[in-house]
């Protein structure tokens, strides 16, 4: 028996000797170190990598044929996505459309006259306005285009000329919604260099876009056809000559600007001052070197002058009746004997036609009354012309 137990023995041996021998060595799988059965595919992703390692010979098969079957599978799925990955297209966009001309060589004198001016505001043209476009023109053009960094053209396209515009355009002053009393005082100042000679109405209309338009033309100004600041200053400066009456402004119905403390006398730049000009017909409140409002003022007929210097507020009443010629004089503010500051309401009436009896008259009867209660016995008042 015991001899037929040790066949048995070596039997068993011999057959698991010979098995190994047949049977491929496992390896480990690529990625995981797993020991993948042998003839299984070791491919990223198989789903039998780390499936049953079955004893029999048919367990063996039937595994490794699913395997194969799957990673088949599994490859063909996973081939499109790598063939469609490429790189993207770069696309070269479109060059930017031609600007259209605006100005030609050919364009009408006033529209040349307007881009001469423009160039020569900018900085580019220093030659005469003449309504010519000749080979200055292009150069100014060409250098234009060069400081503002747009397309070298050499010639007045859109985008240059919208360029130009915006640079050398100036705020509008008095557009169509203004006050009656300010488009008065334009038509007064239109009259005087004799671009209007139509009344006085205070209302804009269209002739004043025209009287603005023949007016910036003549005067080699930008034909923008309103008044903005630009057109202002060279109407006001043809109109009215500093440190004298501005009647347009008094004869609209407006007040008189507030002037800088440079053009009030030197004894008015310290201290709390009334100074009254005789030669610009107003009385200018000053505190401490600062103007703050300015009234027209009418002084004394020949005979009854106003006196000038330097004088002082001695007593002020808020009412009072003249001893002498028995006319009201509201607001009184006295400097000068019987002389004063105060509201006439005949000077409200009848302006400059008439005169005082030697005080200094404020037709506004707000302002006059505002100073009043400002002013405290002891301010200075100062008297020139």
């Amino acid at each position: 028996m015991d001899r037929n137990r040790t066949v048995a023995t070596v039997a068993t041996a011999l057959a698991v000797i010979a098995l190994a021998v047949t049977t491929p060595a496992a390896r480990a799988d690529d990625l995981t170190g797993t020991p993948t059965p042998p003839g299984t595919s070791t491919s990223t992703g198989s789903t039998g990598s780390t499936g049953s390692t079955g004893s029999t010979a048919e367990s063996t098969s039937a595994e490794t044929t699913t395997t194969t079957s799957t990673t088949t599978t599994t490859t063909t799925t996973t081939s499109p996505a790598t063939t469609t990955t490429s790189s993207p297209t770069t696309t070269t966009p479109p060059p930017p459309a031609p600007s259209p001309v605006v100005i030609s060589h050919s364009a009408s004198a006033t529209k040349i006259k307007d881009l001469q001016v423009r160039l020569k505001l900018a900085g580019t043209f220093s030659y005469g306005i003449t309504g010519v476009y000749w080979s200055a023109v292009d150069r100014a053009v060409l250098a234009f285009q060069v400081g503002q960094q747009l397309p070298q053209t050499g010639v007045v396209d859109q985008r240059t000329w919208d360029r130009l515009l915006a640079i050398t355009s100036t705020p509008t002053v008095i557009p169509r919604t203004t006050s009656g009393a300010q488009i008065r005082e334009l038509q007064l100042r239109l009259n005087a260099v004799g671009r209007w000679p139509y009344a006085m109405t205070g209302v804009y209309w269209s002739a004043i876009d025209r009287s603005i338009l023949a007016f910036q033309q003549a005067g080699n100004l930008p034909q923008s056809g309103v008044v903005d600041s630009r057109t202002w200053a060279r109407l006001r400066a043809l109109t009215y000559v500093p440190g004298t009456f501005d009647k347009h402004r008094y004869y609209a119905g407006l007040r008189p600007l507030v002037p800088t403390l440079a053009s009030l006398d030197t004894r008015c730049r310290t201290g709390r001052v009334m100074c009254v000009d005789k030669a610009t017909r107003t009385l200018t409140w000053v505190v401490d070197g600062k103007p703050q409002t300015a009234m027209w003022a009418r002084f004394g007929r020949p005979g009854a002058e106003t006196r000038e210097g330097t004088f002082s507020v001695s007593r002020k009443y808020e009412y009072v009746i003249s001893n002498l010629y028995f006319t009201p004089m509201p607001y009184s503010m006295f400097f000068s004997g019987g002389q004063a500051v105060h509201y006439s309401s005949n000077f409200a009436r009848l302006g400059y036609t008439s005169a005082s009896h030697g005080c200094v008259n404020i037709a506004d009867y707000a302002q006059v009354k505002a100073l009043f209660f400002m002013v405290r016995i002891g301010d200075k008042v100062v008297v020139y012309h």
